[in-house]
């Protein structure tokens, strides 16, 4: 079998072209901090943002040309290179010069002159010599002893050349020879024999008198040379430029022939609508046709499309491409699918949960010149049901329903798919000249990969130094061999039996074998049967599937040979395993939580994101780690220890949930709290961990160690994590901290655009990284250091972190296994005060029989072990151990306790609660008594969670201090992201805006807890509390932002009383009055016994929203329930109901009402003083007297005398009675549970309505 090979030249810079890719030692002239090794006038050099600055104003000009001279010495035969950028006159390289002018610094020499002009760029001036201009661009001159030139046009004109943008100068000087280049290109070579030639002297920088002017200097290297070496060197330069003259040329015909920017292309009329079916359901598959006639043959086409999530797409029966993930569209030319007559476009699409849609633009230019646009509009046909042959030409498709359209192009969630507006970059990759490195590191482009190869997203490496490189989407496999000073040779790998082999998220070579985790598939073994050095063989692991970008990622060799971790973000479903070294994982919360207010990840509940260890003999797995968002990538530091790259969720930007982009230890029996909507866990939770270090805004891709990179010694203790939305890669510096680590992230490269995908480090000790994804261009770089730091492997080990990570793996040795050893070992560790020792302690003690630790928990003497031990207890137990864990607590002295402890405390509560059970009345009574003195706290951390259990407890006095913190609220301190955010201008505005108007965050999770409330309050007290959302709803903040302050106000109105809503309307804006204006009708039946599976599966069919509307009064809900200000108010307001729940829940909910029972509304029986028995809902008046509203929705309302009471308890029957959906037919129940779950909004697309 023959691999498809390639000879594509990849685009090299200067560095790649003189000399091999072994990297020489050069001396770092400027540190990127100051200008300690440099000498100039004061008022006009200084640094910025890590370069040189050289500037002139009008009102600060220069009276004659001055230079900032290097102090390290003189220059002789050396080579000099540097980035530089300038705009408002010409700039320049002094060498071999010296001192002309003390007072101004100015000097006399040889200049490479950095002109505007593009035969001036990079020429020979003599400064101040009387020689003037030298050589001009392009020039080669020989001048003899006696001062007379021989100039001949010896290279390629260097063209336009944007001098505003970074370009790279290259002068190499040996004897009377000297050479400059820009961008890799020669500009003059001369041979300088004058009576007045000079051989050494001073360097420096120019600011040119005249008009004003700002020049700019970064990574500027120095070597000099002798000997041998200096004659390779100078003779590498003379070769080089015939390839580097013949390289710009190449490169200006390509950029001739790029086809227009898509965007502006698909904004032209025509323009595509997004369209969809009536409604979008999770799973649910669409099929769409459309046909349209061609007169002539087709010259050319274009074809773009995209469909959230997924699709297949055909031309006349023949399949043309399909994409995984809307953020990357099909772009491409279809010619030969185009034939005159008819023509149908067909395409499968398929949602994976919330919003769904597909947009599709096709114009076809005919042999005659005629132009044909086919768009996605409502004359599209769709079906929801499969058919034989559906993609077909000759198909019917007349009784299919026409689309629906959603949105414009360019609107919505996706924007312009593919294009700057709503990705990391456009079609062009970025010139390596544009990226920030650090002093001594140099970034140069290896390969500009060709359309029909992709966009890759994933790198590895194998034993012989070939990089392996793969496509998001169905374009493939590659190989690339590297070859110095040539072109890499790129081979695909996806032919033959390997054909389909594409969409990695994860590679890596191990094992004699590449391990190819797939997005929306399985981990596959590809390997070489034949032993002819080509891949051939796949060999498949059964894993999980799904997921798209949150699905399978990472694949990693364990330390030791021990297997192969495993990553998956929180979209991918886990595995089956052999066993968990995750004891349990659970939602956590103890009040409810809030969807997101867009949709995303609605109904996704833990794990979360994933890391497994696969045994690659038995296939099996073993849970690791959990509660990840969308951990893309994983890499081990030179301890062993597993780190991994977690994401943000950018669209909760401003909320106090959000969480940034971080770097976690992924610790065995982990649960980093990843919850959907605002559930996130806070890091401070005593049964989830802290992150090494929160980044920030981002997406993560590709994260790798760089301990056998040829670095400095302190890159080599890094990680580096690559962020494709802002162009970053970061190095991430660990500090052991006990048994975990902390880190600092330090920026260090990036670029605008830069859409980071994969990193690794080759056999050269060479940088490699990929941008590309979801379809933008693509391209492979490399970072190499060429400075003189030392390059030392790092080998300091801090002996006492040392010995508390040999403690914590031998307590990991206890995780998800039973040993008669491991209450011994860890339960002195209980009371650590390092967290991941205390957490190891812990998992280890989960995964040992209950029995055999629940009562030490309880007795436990020490107060830091006791929390931890019943934290454990609330994790494992159940309700009977629910009074003993409750003792626990109660038995502690909260003034003993510093912050963490108490933050475990608080957290054991809530554990207990939402786990266990709700605590009896004088439990309640005494957990108020215990924290209600420690409200308000110094911490804001320790202030969220006394509010959280307070507001649980219905503690009297939390809704007063709670206000009283909102009011007297700090300013709130914008994060210092403002650098981070210019380099994305879609995706940076709203971080931009969010730190012109910060969000009161920390206030507003305060307000979101109160929300739960409905009695306590005073009116002036809900007055500050809406006045307070009011003002919040004035900052900035992410996607969701307004969306759930939107519903915090809902959820907290519908806890007001009538009197309360009217009161508040000059403050809410609200026009209340619950009294329907439309006619009730009756149920129609007919009706029967519904059960919860019988009522969901009604779901599917026409819906009625009047008849829902109806339906909510006549079949007795409004009696108790409020829905969209409409009903009673005896029972809890249903407008939230899709904030918080799923169908199943409110179906559940409605046939079995007495399963989960409100304590705010639950029935209850009251025993008054003449022995009368009353049970229904007490709603207690301001004086005490009581209103009984009994279960039986006709009777009246029952009056009691507070002093006539004798007992009032809780009943286990719900207030709500059985068989409230018996009386309806089946469309009438659908109709329904729609009106419920649409929070009775019309215009909510459940209904169809168009």
């Amino acid at each position: 079998m023959g691999l498809l090979r390639y000879l594509l030249l990849g685009l090299f810079t200067s560095a790649a072209i003189i000399g091999s890719c072994e990297s020489p030692r050069y001396q770092v002239l400027f540190n990127g901090k100051d200008l300690s090794q440099w000498r100039g006038l004061a008022p006009y050099w200084t640094v910025r943002d890590g370069a040189i600055v050289g500037e002139t104003t009008k009102e600060n000009p220069v009276k004659s040309n001055t230079f900032l001279i290097w102090q390290g010495g003189t220059v002789g035969d050396f080579e000099f290179r540097c980035l530089v950028r300038f705009e408002g006159n010409n700039s320049g390289v002094q060498y071999r010069s010296e001192l002309a002018d003390e007072n101004q610094l100015a000097l006399r020499g040889y200049q490479a002159d950095l002109h505007p002009r593009p035969d001036y760029m990079g020429m020979m001036y003599g400064e101040k010599t009387g020689r003037g201009i030298i050589a001009t661009g392009g020039q080669r001159v020989v001048i003899n002893a006696d001062g007379k030139s021989d100039a001949t046009d010896a290279f390629a004109p260097l063209g336009d050349i944007a001098t505003e943008r970074w370009n790279e100068l290259v002068i190499v000087a040996v004897g009377n020879r000297m050479i400059h280049q820009i961008n890799g290109v020669t500009t003059v070579d001369v041979t300088d024999d004058h009576p007045d030639a000079r051989r050494s002297g001073l360097l420096g920088l120019q600011l040119h008198q005249g008009p004003a002017m700002k020049a700019e200097y970064r990574n500027l290297l120095l070597r000099s040379l002798d000997g041998d070496q200096a004659r390779r060197v100078l003779q590498a330069a003379i070769d080089s430029s015939s390839s580097a003259s013949a390289a710009a040329t190449k490169d200006a015909t390509q950029a001739a022939v790029t086809k227009p920017n898509a965007e502006t292309w698909l904004q032209q009329t025509p323009k595509p609508q997004w369209i969809w079916a009536d409604r979008s359901a999770t799973n649910q598959k669409v099929w769409f046709r459309k046909s349209f006639q061609i007169t002539a043959a087709a010259k050319h086409t274009r074809l773009y499309a995209t469909c959230d999530n997924r699709m297949t797409l055909f031309i006349n029966g023949k399949q043309v491409a399909n994409s995984d993930a809307w953020q990357s569209p099909i772009d491409q030319d279809v010619t030969p699918l185009i034939q005159p007559g008819r023509n149908v476009i067909a395409i499968a699409g398929q949602n994976e949960g919330g919003v769904a849609a597909l947009v599709a633009k096709l114009t076809v230019t005919e042999s005659d010149g005629n132009e044909t646009s086919i768009v996605t509009d409502n004359s599209w046909k769709r079906s929801e049901s499969p058919a034989k042959d559906w993609n077909a030409t000759e198909f019917d498709e007349s009784d299919w329903t026409a689309a629906k359209i959603i949105d414009q192009i360019g609107a919505g969630p996706w924007g312009i798919p593919g294009q700057e507006s709503g990705s990391a970059g456009g079609a062009t990759v970025i010139r390596p000249q544009e990226i920030v490195a650090p002093p001594g590191f140099v970034v140069e482009q290896v390969y500009s990969v060709p359309k029909q190869q992709g966009s890759w997203v994933a790198l590895a490496t194998d034993p012989q130094g070939r990089l392996y490189a793969c496509d998001q989407g169905g374009a493939g496999l590659y190989r690339l061999t590297l070859r110095t000073g040539d072109s890499p040779l790129v081979e695909k790998v996806s032919i033959g039996s390997l054909a389909d082999v594409s969409g990695a998220q994860g590679l890596h070579w191990a094992e004699d074998s590449l391990w190819f985790h797939r997005n929306g598939g399985h981990l596959i073994r590809l390997t070489d049967s034949d032993g002819d050095d080509r891949l051939d063989a796949a060999e498949t692991y059964p894993g999980t599937t799904g997921g798209g970008e949150h699905g399978n990622h990472a694949v990693l060799p364990m330390p030791g040979g021990e297997g192969l971790f495993l990553d998956g973000g929180n979209a991918a479903p886990l595995a089956s395993h052999r066993r968990s070294r995750v004891p349990t994982w659970y939602e956590g919360h103890l009040l409810p939580r809030m969807w997101d207010s867009n949709g995303h990840a609605r109904g996704r509940l833990a794990p979360g994101g994933w890391v497994t260890e696969l045994d690659v003999d038995s296939k099996e797995q073993v849970v690791r780690t959990v509660g990840f968002r969308n951990q893309y990538d994983i890499a081990l530091n030179r301890h062993d220890d597993l780190f991994a790259y977690d994401a943000d969720m950018e669209w909760d930007l401003g909320l106090p949930w959000y969480r940034p982009t971080r770097i976690c230890l992924a610790a065995s029996g982990a649960d980093y709290g990843w919850r959907s909507g605002s559930g996130k866990w806070p890091s401070y939770y005593e049964d989830s961990l802290p992150p090494v270090v929160d980044i920030g805004p981002g997406s993560p891709t590709g994260l790798v160690a760089v301990s056998d990179a040829d670095f400095p010694t302190r890159y080599r203790d890094a990680l580096f994590a690559c962020d494709w939305t802002f162009g970053t890669m970061y190095a991430i510096h660990l500090e052991p901290a006990g048994a975990g680590y902390r880190g600092v992230a330090e920026p260090f490269v990036y670029g605008s655009p830069l859409p980071l995908t994969d990193a690794v480090i080759g056999v050269d000790g060479t940088l490699y990284f990929a941008i590309g994804g979801r379809g933008t261009g693509s391209g492979l770089y490399r970072v190499r250091y060429l400075g003189d730091a030392s390059r030392v492997e790092p080998t300091h080990t801090d002996p006492a972190a040392a010995q508390a990570r040999k403690l914590r793996r031998s307590l990991e040795a206890f995780h998800g296994v039973e040993s008669p050893d491991a209450i011994a070992a860890a339960w002195p560790v209980l009371s650590s005060s390092d967290r991941f020792l205390r957490h190891a302690a812990r998992v280890a003690v989960e995964s040992q029989p209950l029995e055999s630790w629940a009562e030490r928990a309880v007795l436990e003497p020490e107060p830091q072990a006791r929390i931890t031990a019943i934290v454990a207890l609330a994790r494992m137990g159940d309700e009977y151990h629910r009074a003993g864990a409750m003792v626990g607590l109660m038995g502690l002295r909260p003034d003993s306790l510093d912050k963490s402890q108490l933050l475990g405390m608080l957290r054991g509560y809530a554990l207990i609660f939402d786990r266990l059970g709700k605590p009896t009345e004088r439990e309640s009574e005494q957990v108020i008594a215990q924290l209600d003195p420690l409200l308000p706290s110094d911490d804001a951390e320790v202030n969220t969670e006394l509010i959280r259990v307070l507001t649980y407890l219905r503690s009297e006095s939390v809704i007063g201090k709670t206000i009283k913190l909102i009011d007297n609220r700090p300013p709130t301190e914008p994060p210092a992201w403002s650098e981070l955010a210019s380099r994305n201008k879609g995706y940076g505005r709203a971080i931009d805006n969010l730190i012109q108007s910060t969000p009161p965050s920390r206030e507003i999770m305060y307000a979101f807890l109160l929300r739960n409330l409905k009695d306590g309050w005073t009116l002036d007290q809900r007055r500050s509390y809406f006045a307070f959302l009011n003002e919040a709803a004035k900052a900035s903040g992410g996607a969701s932002y307004a969306g759930y302050l939107t519903r915090i106000r809902d959820e907290a109105l519908a806890n007001c009383s009538n009197q309360e809503r009217v009161a508040l309307q000059d403050i809410t804006g609200e026009d209340f009055n619950p009294q329907p204006d439309f006619p009730i009708v009756e149920p129609q039946g007919p009706g029967q016994k519904w059960t919860v599976e019988e009522a969901l599966a009604t779901s599917r069919g026409p819906k009625n929203f009047e008849r829902g509307r109806s339906l909510f009064f006549s079949a007795k809900c409004a009696a108790c329930h409020r829905l969209g200000g409409l009903g009673g108010a005896i029972g809890p307001d249903l407008t939230s109901i899709p904030n918080k729940f799923d169908e199943r829940y409110l179906v559940e909910a409605i046939v079995h009402p007495s399963k989960d029972i409100s304590d705010q509304y639950g029935s209850s029986r009251v025993l008054t003083d003449d022995g009368q028995v009353l049970i229904g809902l007490v709603v207690e008046k301001e004086n005490g007297d009581l209103t009984v509203y009994p279960i039986d929705e006709n009777a009246k309302a029952v009056e009691v005398d507070a002093d006539s009471v004798e007992l009032i308890e809780a009943s286990k029957v719900s207030q709500m009675p059985e068989g409230l959906l018996d009386r309806l037919g089946r469309d009438e129940v659908r109709d329904l549970l729609t009106y419920l779950m649409t929070a009775g909004n019309p215009n909510d697309k459940r209904w169809g309505r168009n």
